[in-house]
C-alpha cells in the first residue's frame, strides 16, 4: 500500500483536502491555524492508497509546535510520497522556501498542490511558486472542490500496483476501544503506552487532543483499534466552537465503538461529568469498564478512598468493571486489555430462547410487577434481539404499565444468571394485539333476550 503525507504549514487546508481525497469529515477543520496535532490515516477511495493528515510546520519553538513538528517528521519518513500544500491567497512565504528545502532532503516523490486558487487571478498569481523548483505542481480549491478530479487522477497514477481497492480485504475486523474523560486524564498517554511509542501529542495542558484519532495495534494474536478522543466538559464550559466539534466526535467514536473505556484522574475525585460520560455510554448502549489512571500519584490509603467514592457514586450501575492503572508508568496495562477482551465477548453471547423464558419464570416467582389499576401486567414468553449490547425482547399484556423500577430488576436478574458482567442490557416490551380490540360487540338474538330480562329485573 502507497502512503502520502500531506504537509505544509498550518491554515493551508490540509485537513479539508484530506476530507476531500478520503471522502469523509474525518478531520476537524476551522477556519484557524494549528488545530490539527496529531498524524490522521484515511483512504483515498477506491485505492490502496493511504493518506496522512499532519499538523502545520511553524517556527514557533514552544513545546507543543515542537511535539505537533515530531508528529509531521514521523509521517514524512513513514510516507513514499509527499502532497506539500501551499496558499495561494498569501502567495509563496519564506516559511514555504524553508519547508520546501527540508522536504528535498527527504529525497522522495513531492508534488506541489497550491490551494485556495479560487479564480483565474489567483491561478495566475500563483507562478511564483514555480521558483520553489518542483516539477509537478497542481492547482485547486478546497473550499469549491476544485481541481481534485486531476488530483485524484494523477495518485492513482502514481500508485505502482495500480489495484483497485478490496473492501473485503482490508475489511476491519479489530476490536475498536474508545477510550473517553474529561481532559487530562491521560488518555493518549495511555494509548502511548499501550503502542510504546510516542503515537499521540501528550501535554500536561489540557484539551491537547482535538480530534478522534484511530490508532490500530496488534497485542499477541489481538488486533484491536484504540480510539483516542477529546477530552469532554461540561457544555456550558466550552466556549470555542472547535471544541463542541471535538466533543462531537467523541460522541461518534462511542458510536462506532465495539467497547468504551471511561478514564478517571485518579489524583481527583470521581465528579459528576464522569457520572455524565458513564450515563452517556450506557445510553448508547455499549459495554463499558471504568477505569481510574495515574495511581502512581495515590497512596493505599488515597486509593481505597478513590475506590469507596466510586462505588458510592456508581451504585446505579454496580455491575461495571472498576480497574486501576497507571499509564505513564506502564502498570495494569495487560490485564485492562483482557478484561476488556472478556466484556466484549460478554456482550456477544448467544442467548438461548429456552434460558431466556426459565430466567424470566424464575424473575416472575421471586417478585411480581405492581399492579397498574386493576391490571396487573402479564409478562408471558422472551426471546434475544440482537448482540452487542445484548437485548431481550418481553411479550405479554398491559406492557406499557410496567415500571421502570421493575424493568431495572429484571436487566439486573438476567445479567446476574447470564453472567454478562460489564456489558449493558436492554429490555424491550412487545405488547400482544387484542384481535377483538375496537370490534363492535355482536349479541344474538337470545342474548338480546336474557339482557332484556335482566334490565327489567334491576329496574324491579
Amino acid at each position: 500500500m502507497s502512503v502520502v503525507a500531506i504537509v505544509g504549514r498550518p491554515n493551508v487546508g490540509k485537513s479539508t483536502i484530506f476530507n476531500l481525497l478520503t471522502k469523509s469529515k474525518s478531520a476537524i477543520v476551522a477556519d484557524f491555524s494549528g488545530l490539527t496535532r496529531d498524524r490522521k490515516y484515511g483512504n483515498l477511495k477506491d485505492t490502496n492508497i493511504t493518506l496522512i493528515d499532519t499538523g502545520g510546520i511553524n517556527e514557533e519553538s514552544d513545546d507543543m509546535s515542537y511535539a505537533i513538528k515530531e508528529q509531521t517528521d514521523l509521517a514524512i519518513e513513514e510516507a513514499d510520497f509527499l502532497l506539500f500544500v501551499v496558499d495561494a491567497i498569501d502567495g509563496l512565504l519564506p516559511l514555504d522556501k524553508e519547508i520546501a528545502q527540508s522536504l528535498r532532503k527527504q529525497n522522495k516523490k513531492i508534488t506541489l498542490l497550491i490551494n485556495k486558487s479560487d479564480n483565474l487571478s489567483l491561478e495566475g498569481s500563483s507562478s511564483e511558486f514555480s521558483r520553489l523548483g518542483f516539477k509537478e505542481m497542481i492547482s485547486l480549491s478546497a473550499s469549491h472542490n476544485k481541481g481534485f478530479a486531476e488530483l485524484r487522477d494523477f495518485l492513482t497514477e502514481y500508485d505502482e500496483e495500480d489495484e483497485i481497492y478490496d473492501a473485503d480485504f482490508e475489511k476491519d475486523t479489530s476490536l475498536k476501544i474508545s477510550i473517553i474523560g474529561r481532559p487530562n486524564a491521560g488518555k493518549s498517554t495511555l494509548v502511548n503506552a499501550l503502542l510504546r511509542q510516542d503515537r499521540l501529542v501528550v501535554s500536561s495542558d489540557s484539551g491537547t487532543t482535538r480530534d478522534s484519532i484511530d490508532v490500530p495495534i496488534e497485542l499477541g494474536e489481538k488486533k484491536l483499534t484504540l480510539i483516542d478522543t477529546a477530552g469532554m466538559r461540561r457544555k456550558r464550559s466550552i466556549k470555542e466552537e472547535t471544541e463542541k466539534f471535538s466533543v462531537s466526535k467523541s460522541v461518534e467514536s462511542i458510536k462506532r465503538a465495539d467497547l468504551v473505556i471511561l478514564l478517571l484522574d485518579g489524583s481527583e475525585n470521581i465528579v459528576d461529568q464522569d457520572i455524565h460520560l458513564l450515563g452517556l455510554t450506557l445510553a448508547i448502549g455499549r459495554p463499558v469498564m471504568v477505569v481510574a489512571n495515574k495511581i502512581d500519584l495515590l497512596t493505599k490509603l488515597d486509593k481505597d478512598n478513590l475506590e469507596n467514592t466510586i462505588n458510592r457514586k456508581l451504585k446505579f450501575a454496580s455491575y461495571i468493571s472498576l480497574h486501576y492503572i497507571s499509564a505513564l508508568e506502564k502498570k495494569g496495562l495487560k490485564k485492562l486489555i483482557k478484561l476488556a477482551d472478556q466484556i466484549y465477548q460478554d456482550s456477544l453471547k448467544e442467548l438461548d430462547t429456552s434460558i431466556l423464558n426459565k430466567i424470566l419464570k424464575s424473575a416472575l416467582h421471586n417478585q411480581q410487577p405492581a399492579m397498574a389499576g386493576r391490571f396487573r401486567p402479564k409478562l408471558r414468553y422472551a426471546h434475544s434481539g440482537g448482540k452487542n449490547p445484548p437485548r431481550i425482547i418481553i411479550h405479554g399484556n398491559n406492557l406499557k404499565q410496567v415500571q421502570d423500577s421493575y424493568t431495572r430488576y429484571l436487566e439486573n436478574f438476567y445479567r446476574n444468571e447470564l453472567k454478562l458482567g460489564s456489558t449493558p442490557l436492554e429490555i424491550i416490551y412487545k405488547d400482544q394485539l387484542n384481535p377483538f380490540k375496537n370490534k363492535p360487540n355482536q349479541l344474538n338474538e337470545r342474548q338480546i333476550k336474557k339482557r332484556k330480562r335482566m334490565i327489567k329485573r334491576r329496574k324491579k
